[in-house]
Parts: structure tokens; C-alpha cells; sequence
């Protein structure tokens, strides 16, 4: 691998930050004005690099959308008591239905809510829990313990984050499910979890209106769980304890949860967006940079309007993403492999524009040599490390410790492993499928306010005072292994087994015995 020599306009990516960070955009929400603006913004950038439409004869991917609006959300009535919408709870679904009631459910507490063979542990162990509200603990036992021998201690895993607790209660027969927050494990405030699920969300759609999914996707505030415990005569710091350890088994609560609420629903196309730089050699394998380019959009409430501009999360890596996209199409001689440029929808209410990018991709998976994402960028100034999310994964983390070796950089871990940032964010729906992907975010690290004051609220604006030597850095670094990947025959692969390197292998193995030849227009 050598120093990227790309030349890095931090004119031209302020300029970019600027424009998508702006009011006109409208926070970019999915499915609104803002999805518009932002969409023709990226077409039209894609177009004047000379970037070839990665779709066919298309720079877009129609990703079918419902967008979700609940209304109307009654109290949570639970154990005798009676909690407020927001404040204490928050609950929607993605099941396609205008009403919808949850009436005198059963309520079981089911510690994490994880079925998890590989490290012998099932917290629905011998329970049935067909129709019933199964309550919650966010993140994985090992977190809880710090016990590195359970899960992966004090690092997430994939059963901790809500996604799976949804998912996994969907798969056992939950009707409702409740997860109790926690700051630490969870990684953020109530803040972001009120502004993240009582407002309009988005769901992909199957063939049965979502039917098989939770009808509750619920959260529960931490002072509203200890009083629903007490009231039922329990300890929450007990349960816990006995919820972090081997052997749990699930806690039946002896009440009733009752729950309605009205859905607004709007079924409509929205975008992800993808222009590449056709390879001169081995145009059919593709080498991947990416950053999400939706975010909250804007809220009407109580007469007033208010727009989530995000401008770290995640302007800063489109921003970057179409200013490598300009530095990379300038070189002369081209590139070996292909390099797809891209930016997907609905990153912000669960991975959807990329999770169908995955499921519906322009190559097989087999030819994706890695999939780069920067979601939410350093734009103070530089530092002398490079920040690493999950562990001991793939290769790609051996060419990362390369590349900021070449800056005279180190590779720092992620400080907060207990969040899972690894699964957060767009490249997780790429390695699901196989792809090895890696996360570039420093969202918040040079800024110990920014979790606190701006992410998913209303001040993550653009500042002018941004020094952006951190952006220097990072996307030179970026244009490095960009460099190494399209020029050569270098193929990351898995170390840990698991899911991911699995489908990689059987992707591989069908490559193999079945030859592929794209379209290339």
C-alpha cells in the first residue's frame, strides 16, 4: 500500500457540507422535498465527474418505502400503572395497519431477549411467549458482567442491539416488545430515543404487509421500569443482576399491557443513489465508498417547524464520499477495478436503503472486493490515530493499521465498544450478506459535547469555524486503501467465523461454479 497522492479540495467538500446541511434541504428526510433536493444534488454531482450510472442506465435504486406516522398513542397502561407517550415510552410498529391495539397482553420479562446458541444462552428458553409483551434489557450480558468470557465482555455484539431484540421477538411469536433504557448500554439519552421513534419512521415492505413483525416496537424509560417492577412487587437492580448471568430464565410479571394508537401511512419510492468509476481490467469487481445520505428531516409540532439539519450525521460523509468521488476521477490512468461512489436512504430508521442494496445489488456480493462507509466525519482538527469499530473481523483491519501508518498515524479502538457502533450503521447490511465492510465514524470522538448537545437533535448544524483537518486526514487515508483495493488482486476476507464469513464463503463457493458476466452500458 502507498500514500494516497489524491489531491483533497477541503474547498470543495466545506462547500458540499454547506449545501446539504442547509434549510432548503430539509434534514434530508426520506420521502419528503429534502429526499428530492438531495437526490438531484447527487445525480447531478455523479454527472459532472463523469461517473457512469451504477444502475443500469440509472444513477438511482428505487427502494420501496412505508412511511410510518403514528398518532394518537394513548397511555401505556402496565402493572396498574399509567405511563405518557414521550416522556416515558415510546411505541410504533411497521406492520401496514391503520389502527392499532394491544389489549390486556400478558407482560414477561425476558432478561436480554436473546436466543443465541453459540454462546449457549436463551433467554426464551421453554417459554411460549405467542401474543404476549415481553420486556427487556438493552445491549448483551456481557456489557452487564465485563466478564470477557461471556459474549464478548464489555464489546457489543449483534444481540445487543434493538434491531435483533425486534427481530428475535418477532421469530418467537412476541405481539409487544419493550426495551428498558439505559444511557450507558444503550449508548445515547432518552433524547435521541423519543426523537428517533415518535416521529415518522420508515420500513421496507414484504409481500404480507409486514404482518410477521412485532406490532409494538416499544422503548421504555428507566424511571418508568423501576416504578412497573416495584409495582409489581420486584426489584429492577435484582433482576438485572440475575439477567446478566447463565441460567436466567424468564420472569412471567403477573399483568396486563394495553396500548392503542393510529397510523398515518404512505407508501412511496425512495432513492439510494451510486455512480462508479468503471475499472479498466476487472470492471466486474467493484471497490465501494459510501455514506448514507438521509437523516431526521423536519418536524411539525405545536405550530412550529423544526429541521434536523444533520450536518455531522451524516452531510460530513456524503461530503466526503463526492469529494474523493472528484479527487479519484481526476487521476490519469484509471483504476484496475471498478469504484462505486454511493449513498443510500433510510440508514437512520434501520440500515433500509442499504439492507435493499444488499438483497438487490447491481454485481453479485461475490464481486464486492469491500464496502468503505463514513458516517459522521472528524471536522475539527486532525489527531494522530485512526479509529477501529469491531475487532478481530475481517483483514480489512490489518490495511487500516497500514494506511494510518503511512500518516504517521496509530489505529485506536473503539472506546466505546459497548454500543456497537460496528452494527450501527450502513455497512452492517453489506456484511450481513457477506461483504467485508468497514465503519470510518468519529462522531463525537473530537467532540465530547456532540452526543450530549447536537446527535439526532436540532443543533448538529454547519459551523464555519470547522478546521477540518480531520477530514484532511481521514479522507486521505480513505483514498489510500481505495488505491490498494482497485489497483490489485487483493481480496479481504473474514477471520472470525460467524454468519458473515459464512456467506461470504458460500457467495465465493457459487462464484466459483457459476461464472458471472455484468452489463456494463
Amino acid at each position: 500500500m502507498m500514500l494516497s497522492n489524491a489531491s483533497i479540495d477541503l474547498d470543495v467538500y466545506r462547500e458540499h457540507v454547506k449545501t446539504l446541511a442547509s434549510d432548503e434541504f430539509e434534514g434530508r428526510g426520506p420521502l419528503s422535498k429534502g429526499e428530492e433536493k438531495t437526490v438531484d444534488y447527487l445525480v447531478t454531482q455523479y454527472k459532472k465527474l463523469g461517473l457512469k450510472p451504477a444502475f443500469g442506465d440509472s444513477y438511482t435504486q428505487a427502494v420501496p418505502l412505508a412511511k410510518i406516522t403514528p398518532m394518537n398513542i394513548s397511555s401505556l397502561k402496565i402493572g396498574g400503572l399509567d405511563f405518557s407517550a414521550g416522556s416515558e415510552f415510546t411505541a410504533r410498529t411497521q406492520r401496514i395497519v391503520n389502527d392499532y391495539s394491544l389489549a390486556n397482553s400478558d407482560v414477561v420479562f425476558v432478561g436480554y431477549g436473546i436466543n443465541a446458541p453459540e454462546y449457549n444462552w436463551n433467554d426464551y428458553a421453554g417459554l411460549d411467549v405467542k401474543g404476549k409483551t415481553v420486556v427487556m434489557l438493552v445491549n448483551d450480558p456481557g456489557f452487564a458482567s465485563k466478564d470477557p468470557e461471556l459474549f464478548q465482555g464489555n464489546a457489543m455484539t449483534y444481540y445487543g442491539r434493538w434491531t435483533y431484540k425486534y427481530e428475535e421477538a418477532a421469530r418467537q411469536g412476541a405481539e409487544a416488545v419493550f426495551i428498558i433504557h439505559e444511557t450507558m448500554p444503550a449508548g445515547y439519552g432518552w433524547g435521541v430515543v423519543e426523537n428517533s421513534n415518535s416521529n415518522t419512521k420508515f420500513s421496507l415492505v414484504d409481500d404480507n404487509n409486514n404482518a410477521s413483525q412485532v406490532g409494538v416496537m416499544g422503548w421504555l424509560h428507566l424511571n418508568a421500569a423501576r416504578q412497573l417492577f416495584e409495582k409489581v412487587g420486584m426489584d429492577y437492580g435484582e433482576l438485572k443482576d440475575k439477567a446478566s448471568k447463565p441460567g436466567f430464565m424468564p420472569i412471567a410479571l403477573n399483568t396486563k399491557a394495553s396500548l392503542g394508537f393510529t397510523n398515518t401511512i404512505e407508501r412511496a419510492e425512495s432513492q439510494n443513489v451510486a455512480g462508479i468509476l468503471e475499472g479498466t481490467d476487472k470492471p466486474e469487481e467493484w471497490v465501494m465508498l459510501h455514506a448514507h445520505w438521509d437523516h431526521l428531516g423536519k418536524v411539525e409540532k405545536n405550530g412550529q417547524t423544526t429541521i434536523y439539519n444533520g450536518a455531522v450525521d451524516n452531510a460530513s460523509g456524503v461530503a466526503g464520499v463526492l469529494t474523493l468521488a472528484d479527487a479519484l476521477s481526476k487521476r490519469d490512468e484509471g483504476f484496475a477495478r471498478t469504484l462505486m461512489f454511493s449513498a443510500f436512504t433510510a440508514e437512520e430508521t434501520g440500515l433500509l436503503g442499504a439492507d435493499y442494496f444488499a438483497n438487490n445489488p447491481p454485481v453479485p456480493t461475490s464481486n464486492m472486493v469491500a464496502f468503505l462507509n463514513i458516517d459522521g466525519m472528524n471536522v475539527n482538527d486532525g489527531v494522530d490515530y485512526i479509529l477501529q469499530y469491531g475487532e478481530g473481523y475481517l483483514s480489512i483491519e490489518d490495511d487500516l493499521a497500514t494506511a494510518a501508518a503511512l500518516q504517521g498515524r496509530n489505529v485506536k479502538m473503539d472506546p466505546r465498544p459497548q454500543n456497537g457502533l460496528f452494527f450501527r450503521s450502513d455497512h452492517f447490511a453489506l456484511a450481513k450478506q457477506g461483504v467485508p465492510s468497514i465503519l470510518f465514524m468519529s462522531l463525537g470522538d473530537t467532540d465530547p459535547s456532540f452526543i450530549a448537545k447536537r446527535y439526532h437533535k436540532v443543533d448538529d448544524d454547519y459551523l464555519p469555524s470547522w478546521t477540518l483537518g480531520g477530514v484532511q486526514q481521514d479522507l486521505s487515508l480513505i483514498s489510500s486503501m481505495l488505491n490498494y483495493y482497485a489497483q490489485g488482486d487483493v481480496w479481504p476476507y473474514w477471520k472470525r467465523d460467524s454468519d458473515f464469513k459464512d456467506k461470504r464463503t458460500q457467495a465465493m463457493e457459487a462464484k466459483e461454479a457459476k461464472s458471472f458476466a455484468p452489463n456494463f452500458r
